[in-house]
């Protein structure tokens, strides 16, 4: 490992660090409903998108997603399922989604819709066994949660209340996951992204063959539309990766104290012990 591979790693676990403890002071969630838009308001005044993927991890296509993604440098957030993180090949999937800067998040155990489920323990058992098999595979703590199908209902929006779990939402679903067709799922993304204002969650699926044959026809998509969008003065597609997200979610000062930190793991390691009770 060369010098630069040195630094390229301390400046991952710094930002994991920082996610981390984003997501930890930021996670807790009242029963209060999915907002619209998802993931708030535009913070830049661009158009903004926040990637985000279900269902996976699936070793036929997830690292091809991953690949991508890496490609044109964006950090997405990563619904898993339990049984699919539960799976002997996963664990190097999501390892490698953390060492690129993603966040993993949780979407049930066997992606049941939860509000359906005539049993309530039954839906407590979804929740709670896909937490900890998202955990487990990931060897840490997930804070966002993701219904199945986003449905809605007190009963569910009370669990994760109790739990102190964030639903996520989406804005935009191209619905690849239905019918697996990739020029259906580019055209709606191009069309839909290419005309939409403030803030918008897009909703993808990295178990799907469409989603990877559509993913770099729609990010090569988007790096062209803002060139064009640089010669006419317009506003650019903005990308917002998902630790972005996560700092922005903060509470008041969090930030700055975290930027005082020196970037080294341990240092902040030992601030935040100095600081916590």
């Amino acid at each position: 490992m060369n010098d630069h591979d040195v630094a390229r790693v301390t400046s991952n676990d710094v930002r994991f660090q920082i996610v981390a403890l984003a997501l930890v002071l930021a996670g807790h969630a009242d029963a209060k409903g999915w907002p619209t838009p998802a993931a708030g308001p535009t913070m830049t005044g661009d158009p903004e998108l926040i990637f985000t993927f279900d269902d996976g991890p699936n070793p036929k296509t997830t690292p091809a997603v991953l690949d991508t993604l890496a490609k044109h440098h964006i950090h997405a957030i990563f619904f898993l399922v339990g049984e699919m993180a539960a799976n002997k090949q996963a664990p190097p999937i999501i390892a490698r989604m953390l060492h690129d800067g993603h966040i993993v998040a949780t979407h049930t155990m066997t992606h049941q819709d939860l509000c359906r489920l005539k049993d309530p323990a039954r839906a407590e058992r979804e929740i709670d066994d896909g937490k900890a098999a998202v955990e487990a595979a990931a060897g840490m703590h997930t804070f966002w949660f993701r219904a199945p199908y986003g449905v809605r209902c007190e009963r569910l929006e009370g669990m994760l209340a109790a739990r102190g779990l964030a639903h996520f939402h989406w804005d935009l679903d191209p619905q690849e996951w239905k019918h697996n067709n990739k020029k259906k799922a580019v055209d709606y993304v191009e069309k839909q992204v290419g005309r939409m204002k403030g803030r918008n969650v897009l909703l993808m699926h990295d178990i799907k063959k469409a989603t990877v044959e559509a993913l770099p026809e729609i990010l090569d998509w988007i790096d062209a539309e803002n060139a064009r969008r640089k010669e006419s003065r317009t506003r650019r597609i903005r990308i917002i990766q998902s630790w972005q997200l996560a700092a922005e979610r903060l509470p008041e000062g969090t930030l700055e104290w975290i930027g005082a930190v020196s970037p080294s793991p341990h240092t902040l390691a030992a601030a935040m012990a100095s600081v916590l009770p």
